[in-house]
């Protein structure tokens, strides 16, 4: 048996561990990337537009039978700071956050605040659009321009 061979694992182990690291950074680097490009993706499918440097807030529309409510949600807002603007055909929100005094450790939120333009699937009036803020989510109800209901019909 050979010793030789022995001798030069410790260095071999050590080069395996560094092409391991390397390989998982540069997988992290791709998911991100991925995340951000299919994000980018879907909200351009659904005609938004994401502003550079503001951070993209989070939304969900439902469809009722008069109306489209959406729901944003914008932490650490204040409804003075909230600029809300609509269209026949879409929504537009922006808000600026609080600013906290003190030294961030991490700072995950944007210092511009929070942007969205929404594309609405449906055309609304914009003149009889109602608005509340509570806890942080901003909840919009926007009356349908044409509501379609079903009549019933006698046959003879």
């Amino acid at each position: 048996m050979s010793m030789k061979s022995d001798s030069g694992s410790g260095s071999s182990s050590a080069d395996l561990e560094k092409m391991i690291a390397k390989a998982a950074v540069e997988a992290a680097k791709m998911s991100s990337q991925a995340s951000r490009a299919a994000r980018r993706i879907m909200s351009e499918m659904a005609g938004e537009v994401e502003a550079k440097g503001y951070d993209f807030p989070a939304v969900d529309i439902l469809d009722e039978p008069e109306e489209i409510i959406v729901l944003v949600n914008l932490p650490g807002a204040s409804k003075d700071k909230i600029d809300l603007k609509v269209t026949e055909d879409g929504l537009h929100v922006e808000a600026e956050a609080a600013e906290r005094a003190g030294k961030y450790l991490r700072r995950e939120t944007s210092q511009l605040g929070m942007k969205r333009d929404i594309k609405l699937p449906v055309e609304i009036k914009p003149e009889q659009v109602r608005a509340s803020f509570k806890d942080g989510v901003l909840e919009v109800h926007l009356p349908k321009l044409v509501v379609v209901s079903a009549q019933k019909v006698s046959v003879e």
